[in-house]
C-alpha cells in the first residue's frame, strides 16, 4: 500500500474516532394505582409498579459538548413495550433510575433484551456505587442536579406526608406530580451525564440512612461530597465497557431482588422478578375473566386484548394478589373465588382509562372545591356499582 493510501485509510479511522456518540435519555412516569400507599401498607417494590408513559430525549456527543437532537413522548395502550422499541437499537441508552427500578418494572410486562441491558447506563446506580454506603439517598435526581448543575429540580418530590402516613395521604396512591413532562427529567438526565463525563467527576448531597425516613428525623446520614471518576468510570459512562450493574442485572434481580448492593433484598421483588414476563407464559386464567367482561359488555368489543394487557391487569393489583395469579398462570391453576373479582376490577381499569383519569383529576380539584368533592364522592359510588356488576360477573 502507496503512502498517499496509508494517510488516506489513516484520516478515515481518524473520523471514524471523532464520530459522535449517540445518546437517548430516558424519564419513566408511573400509574398512581400502581404504588398504593397507606397506614400500615407495605411499600410495593418496582415489580409492583406499571408504567404510564416515557419521555425520552435524543442527543450527540462530540468528546466535549452533549447537542440535542429531538425528543419524543412514549406513551398508549402498551408503554411498557413501546418503550423498549423505541429504545431499540439506539446506541447508548441513559437514565436515572433505568436499571434500578424502571426496566425491572417493564420486565414484568415485556420482555427486555440483553442487547439492551448491554447499552443502558443507570446514573443512579452509578452514583451510589461511587459514592459508596449502605443506602442511595443523596444520590436521587435532585441532589445531583442541586450538585453537579447548582440548579433546582422543577418537578416536585414528594416527602413522606402527614405523620405515620406515606406519599398520598388518605387516598391510598401516588401523589400527583401536576402532570410534569418526563421530557424534563430526561433532559435533566442528559446535562447531569454531560457534567460527570466532561468535569470527570461526580458530587452527591446529603443523605439520611433510609428512603423511607420520615419528616423531623434526625439521625445522621451520609454528607454530602464528590468524586473524581477515572478512566474506568468514563468508559462506563460512554458506553466503551458495560456499566457493572447491567452486566449483572438479570442475576441480581433474579437471584437478589435488588440491583444496587448493599441494599436490603426484598423477598417480594425476588418472587415478582422471577414471575416476570420472560418467565411465565401468558395469564391464561385473567384472559378467562377478560373474556367474561367482554361477553357482557363491560371491556370493549373491538379492544383486543394480548398478552402484555394480561401482564399490565396482575400490575394493577397489591402485591401478594399480583404474586398468586402469577404463580396461577405459571402452574395453569384456575382463580379462586377471592382473585377473581379484583382481577376483573383491574381489567375494567386498564379498559376505560378515561374514566380513571376523570376519578383523577376531580380527586385534585376536590382539594380546593367543595363542587369537585361532590362529583368524586358520585365517583366513588358508581365505582362501587361497578365493582359490584364485575363481582356478580365472575363469581
Amino acid at each position: 500500500m502507496g503512502k498517499a493510501a496509508q494517510r488516506r485509510r489513516s484520516g478515515r479511522r481518524g473520523e471514524r474516532r471523532r464520530r459522535p456518540l449517540s445518546l437517548t435519555f430516558c424519564d419513566i412516569d408511573y400509574e398512581r394505582g400502581s404504588r398504593a400507599h397507606g397506614r400500615g401498607v407495605a411499600e410495593a417494590p418496582p415489580e409492583g409498579w406499571l408504567i404510564e408513559r416515557a419521555g425520552l430525549v435524543h442527543a450527540d456527543f462530540d468528546g466535549e459538548r452533549l447537542r440535542i437532537t429531538g425528543d419524543e413522548l412514549v406513551t398508549g395502550c402498551h408503554p411498557a413495550g413501546a418503550l423498549i422499541n423505541a429504545l431499540h437499537g439506539k446506541q447508548l441508552v441513559v437514565g436515572h433510575g433505568i436499571l434500578t427500578t424502571d426496566l425491572r418494572a417493564a420486565a414484568m410486562v415485556t420482555s427486555i433484551p440483553s442487547q439492551l441491558l448491554d447499552r443502558t447506563i443507570d446514573t443512579l446506580a452509578f452514583a451510589h456505587r461511587v459514592r459508596g454506603g449502605p443506602y442511595p439517598t443523596g444520590c436521587n435526581l435532585d441532589d445531583l442536579v442541586k450538585e453537579n448543575l447548582g440548579e433546582v429540580r422543577r418537578k416536585p418530590r414528594f416527602p413522606s406526608s402527614a405523620p405515620g402516613l406515606r406519599p398520598g395521604g388518605i387516598t391510598g396512591m401516588s401523589p400527583d406530580r401536576h402532570n410534569a413532562d418526563p421530557r424534563e427529567d430526561a433532559a435533566l438526565v442528559a446535562r447531569v451525564w454531560e457534567a460527570m463525563v466532561t468535569t470527570r467527576t461526580l458530587a452527591w448531597g446529603a443523605g439520611k440512612p433510609s428512603w423511607t425516613h420520615y419528616e423531623g428525623d434526625t439521625r445522621p446520614g451520609t454528607p454530602a461530597g464528590s468524586a473524581d471518576l477515572d478512566a474506568d468510570h468514563i468508559d462506563e459512562l460512554v458506553g466503551t465497557k458495560p456499566q457493572v450493574e447491567a452486566a449483572e442485572w438479570a442475576t441480581r434481580i433474579q437471584a437478589e431482588g435488588l440491583i444496587m448492593r448493599p441494599t436490603r433484598p426484598n423477598g417480594d421483588a425476588l418472587t415478582l422478578a422471577n414471575l416476570a414476563a420472560a418467565h411465565i407464559p401468558a395469564p391464561e386464567p385473567v384472559r378467562l375473566i377478560a373474556d367474561i367482561l367482554q361477553a357482557a359488555g363491560e371491556i370493549p368489543a373491538d379492544r383486543v386484548l394480548k398478552a402484555e394487557d394480561l401482564y399490565m391487569a396482575c400490575q394493577y393489583l397489591g402485591v401478594q394478589q399480583n404474586k398468586d395469579v402469577r404463580y396461577r398462570a405459571l402452574t395453569g391453576d384456575n382463580l379462586t373465588k377471592v382473585l377473581r373479582e379484583p382481577v376483573a376490577w383491574a381489567l375494567w381499569q386498564l379498559t376505560h382509562p378515561e374514566w380513571s383519569a376523570a376519578q383523577r383529576y376531580w380527586r385534585k380539584e376536590a382539594q380546593t372545591s367543595t363542587t369537585a368533592c361532590i362529583r368524586l364522592e358520585e365517583l366513588k359510588k358508581e365505582r362501587g356499582r361497578i365493582r359490584a356488576r364485575l363481582a356478580t360477573l365472575v363469581n
